[in-house]
């Protein structure tokens, strides 16, 4: 439809302009107000065509290199883990409250640290055909345990920064940026990591 739109804006322009050698200046004159009003629509046709065209290679681009990028990403996130870790001698996160050695810390303060994760339109794609016959949606579950895999490591560089011994009562909490109202629009998850970090004497 948009290619046919073009063609005629396209053909009727030329017309225009061979009758435009045998015109008046004062045609002439309505004649370049009549371009001027067309305009918009040839950008518009234009940025049709080179979306219908640049559409399907970002689709194959996404598709290639989507889950390679995720595989790095998770792969970079735990060897930032294995730094951490090693720093502090053992894993500094903990769910625990942290009553039984109360009296030997020194100092405690809130740590925190979020991350906006968001599937490639190649994984809401795949997990759009997995939702036609039901089941469990992996990709997606792949890129939000990146999510809070990510969360949890700034959390850990957050606390190795501020200098805490340890960070305990480790929740975290997950929120969609999009609502569920919107049927257009960005599709993200924001993945917040909080605790309350521990210098002890």
């Amino acid at each position: 439809m948009l290619m046919m739109l073009l063609a005629l804006l396209f053909f009727s322009s030329i017309v225009t302009a061979q009758e435009a050698s045998e015109r008046k200046p004062d045609d002439l004159l309505g004649l370049g107000f009549f371009l001027i009003c067309l305009s918009p629509l040839f950008v518009l046709a234009a940025i049709g065509i080179l979306w219908s065209l640049a559409y399907p290679v970002m689709l194959l681009w996404a598709a290639i290199f989507s889950g390679r990028k995720l595989n790095k990403k998770v792969s970079s996130i735990v060897e930032r883990e294995h730094v951490s870790i090693a720093h502090f001698g053992r894993d500094p996160l903990s769910t625990l409250r942290g009553d039984y050695s109360s009296s030997g810390v020194s100092e405690s303060g809130l740590v925190y640290s979020s991350v906006v994760y968001g599937p490639s339109h190649w994984h809401l794609l795949i997990a759009w055909f997995t939702n036609l016959v039901g089941g469990r949606i992996d990709i997606l579950t792949k890129v939000i345990a990146a999510a809070r895999a990510e969360a949890k490591q700034r959390l850990r560089e957050q606390a190795r920064a501020e200098g805490w011994d340890e960070v305990l009562n480790v929740r975290i909490d997950t929120a969609e940026m999009t609502p569920a109202s919107v049927q257009k629009g960005p599709r993200a998850v924001e993945v917040f990591a909080y605790g309350t970090g521990i210098k002890y004497n």
